[in-house]
């Protein structure tokens, strides 16, 4: 766990001089582009660690909870200095449009969830269904083979 946190401190590192040659240079889209991609890896990667302690999956160290936590102090920065060098308007619709994404991928997820949830339903009653058909069956034989 501790190599992964520190693969998205590297990455963070990178991501600062990336931001300070924009700066620098002017932006350029594909300089930008490539430091979302940075950004958001690393975002992914961080709740994913964070992921993995809740499910009870690792149990951070000490070590590695400072590391995580400085992590996420430096993606907050980041985010904060791409926002300045990105236009306004750029920025805003660049939330909408991942807003829009992220929504129609949970509703995705929700949807398959449903799907199994139906599947798994429609399986149960049919067993149900079943056993109760053939226990009735084995009644009205037990019924009839005894009963007369």
């Amino acid at each position: 766990m501790i190599a992964e946190i520190t693969a998205v401190v590297g990455v963070l590192k990178t991501l600062n001089a990336g931001i300070k040659t924009v700066k620098e240079s002017g932006s350029h889209l594909s300089d930008l582009a490539g430091l979302f991609t940075s950004l958001t890896e690393s975002k992914a990667a961080v709740e994913s660690i964070e992921e993995a302690t809740k499910t009870g999956d690792h149990v951070l160290t000490q070590e590695e909870a400072l590391e995580l936590a400085w992590a996420k102090n430096a993606i907050r920065e980041r985010e904060k200095e791409l926002k300045k060098i990105t236009p306004r308007g750029v920025w805003r619709d660049m939330l909408a449009i991942q807003h829009r994404s992220l929504s129609e991928h949970k509703a995705k997820l929700e949807k398959q969830r449903l799907a199994t949830l139906r599947t798994q339903s429609k399986r149960e009653d049919l067993i149900k269904h079943t056993v109760g058909v053939v226990l009735l069956i084995a009644v009205l034989a037990a019924i009839y083979h005894y009963g007369l």
